[in-house]
């Protein structure tokens, strides 16, 4: 990352920096709203599967875990290589999600099985895991990226702006799924 518009915590004054954070985190707040308001749309299939209140922390948590990881490697690597080759970069880190995506939304499907049996909560709770995490690769690599482009600094603003898009999609997903299926 270039330095002319990397923030240097350690001399800029603590007004400016600030004023560098809170408006992201004023948007994540806002989307915090908005997603509570996301699961209200969904009352009557949590009113059905009351266990699917349960496991909204889970999935939100584990897109939020693999984007988080995505955005930390992003965020290193176009300061170690700020010639990056992009695609070749996003390809690789879909491949490794994918994987990621599989192999938890797996352990998932087979513990609500024995937990629950239930053959339609386990599919919701894996197939919402598995695609949580897929869309992470969103929040976790273009976010930062597009930031990085735009020449403001990713570590102020990714993080926030991808957590909360992240938590929208993750609930989205989350219970159309569990609309779809139960």
């Amino acid at each position: 990352m270039p330095k002319e518009h990397a923030d240097d915590i350690l001399h800029m004054s603590s007004k400016k920096a600030l004023m560098h954070r809170v408006p992201w985190l004023l948007i994540g707040l806002f989307g915090g709203i908005l997603s509570a308001k996301i699961v209200e749309n969904f009352e009557r299939t949590l009113e059905k599967n009351l266990i699917l209140a349960a496991f909204i922390p889970l999935i939100v948590y584990m897109a939020d875990a693999v984007g988080t990881q995505m955005e930390a490697f992003i965020i290193r690597d176009l300061a170690l290589h700020p010639r990056i080759k992009f695609n070749k970069y996003l390809i690789k880190q879909v491949l490794i999600v994918a994987t990621i995506g599989l192999l938890l939304s797996t352990v998932l499907f087979i513990t609500s099985i024995i937990l629950y049996q239930s053959m339609g909560i386990a599919l919701t709770l894996s197939l919402a895991l598995f695609l949580a995490i897929i869309s992470s690769v969103v929040t976790g690599l273009l976010i930062p990226y597009l930031f990085e482009k735009t020449r403001l600094d990713p570590a102020n603003a990714s993080g926030p702006i991808a957590t909360i898009v992240q938590d929208i999609l993750s609930v989205t997903i989350y219970f159309l799924i569990a609309s779809k299926i139960l």
